[in-house]
């Protein structure tokens, strides 16, 4: 299934249900797929083709998931870049990726101008929060396009995004993925939208983040409300809780920690959570048992992907994180220890194994490095023949 067709569909089924919560504005389905289609047709209008490449450098907004929707109508890229890369770093990520686009948040301005000598490939630079001399504007590419539907010829196979590693081992490796990558897990984990059911996430996981882009587009699919944080800041995470009524939540266990242990948890009405993603990093013992003991009645959820598998490849469900009194002391510490050190069972689609240093499947208990099969994972990486 092709990602712009979650917006298409949700948007026929809750036209008026609130979509996108940000910055004291709020944004129907209606409103974002009308603002999906300007900007597709502003791209268009600058010469953008299927499988040109569109960046952006930018916290989490809403014209970050415009944007990405807008480019994947047209059959181009997305490249979301780490707004957290140093200058030489993000010179590299727009050569490489031989960006024809480069969208910007203010922060950013500068910086990108100070680096516009250095990137041949990009022909149009965007501000997105205000007018600067030498770029676009954001809000009157929206104002000035036509809203008309575009359509395109665009297969499920056709890569959508090119993210990048962290590059933990040398410079960040381009993976490109597909429509499908995403569009398989989504439609195999996360209920389609239902008229007669409303819920909101808070995004507080960055979109140049492989979990951040899952969490999105699970939520178009669902036809949730996404209340869209900037970045994660524990007051404003749990004041926009408290005022959105937020159902879901990803965390990474440090952002879980600064909520459980900050001095105004106690007075925040935090009820309507029910779902707690967490993962991207180990999750200490003491974290995870006192989250479980101050969230009565939330469901958790470890979650482990890579950038490289598009989601999610691991899993503990709700079923691991239940306590039901009946255990004792030591039953209880010895699952509070698997929840800390464990990443969990592999999904359905996906085949997991643990290979050593020659390559080799090594036996239960092994230490290795893990190797990932399925329709999520990458075909190979971008501009690399090995």
């Amino acid at each position: 299934m092709n990602t712009t067709d979650f917006l298409t569909i949700t948007s026929a089924i809750c036209p008026d249900r609130v979509a996108i919560v940000f910055d004291g504005k709020k944004y129907s389905f209606a409103d974002l797929s009308d603002r999906v289609n300007r900007l597709s047709n502003a791209l268009l209008n600058m010469g953008v083709q299927k499988e040109d490449r569109v960046a952006i450098l930018q916290v989490n907004c809403n014209q970050y998931v415009e944007t990405y929707f807008a480019a994947a109508r047209i059959g181009a890229i997305f490249v979301p870049l780490n707004f957290r890369a140093r200058q030489e770093e993000l010179t590299h990520l727009l050569n490489n990726s031989e960006s024809g686009l480069l969208f910007a948040g203010e922060r950013y301005l500068d910086m990108v101008n100070s680096m516009r000598p250095d990137l041949p490939t990009v022909k149009h630079f965007i501000s997105l929060d205000t007018r600067r001399d030498g770029m676009l504007f954001y809000d009157e590419l929206i104002a000035l396009s036509s809203p008309e539907e575009v359509f395109s010829e665009i297969g499920d196979d056709d890569t959508t995004m090119l993210m990048y590693t962290a590059g933990t081992t040398g410079l960040p490796k381009g993976v490109p993925l597909t429509h499908n990558n995403f569009a398989i897990y989504v439609l195999e984990n996360v209920t389609p939208v239902d008229p007669d059911i409303e819920e909101t996430n808070i995004l507080t996981v960055p979109l140049y983040h492989v979990a951040g882009i899952q969490a999105m587009l699970a939520a178009i699919y669902g036809g949730r409300t996404l209340a869209m944080m900037r970045q994660f800041e524990v007051r404003e995470w749990m004041e926009t809780v408290e005022r959105e009524r937020a159902n879901r939540a990803m965390l990474v266990p440090t952002m879980l920690k600064r909520v459980i242990d900050d001095p105004d948890f106690a007075k925040r009405d935090l009820s309507s959570l029910k779902v707690i993603t967490y993962g991207a990093a180990s999750m200490p013992f003491e974290v995870i048992k006192k989250a479980i003991e101050v969230f009565p009645g939330v469901m958790f959820i470890n979650a482990f992907g890579q950038t490289e598998t598009a989601s999610t490849i691991t899993m503990l469900g709700p079923e691991d994180h239940v306590f039901t009194g009946r255990e004792t002391e030591a039953e209880r510490e010895k699952k509070l220890n698997r929840l800390a050190n464990s990443i969990g069972r592999p999904m359905a689609d996906i085949e997991i194994q643990i290979w050593d240093d020659d390559g080799k499947p090594l036996p239960p208990g092994g230490v290795g490095e893990i190797m990932a099969r399925g329709p999520r994972v990458m075909s190979g990486y971008w501009k690399d023949a090995d």
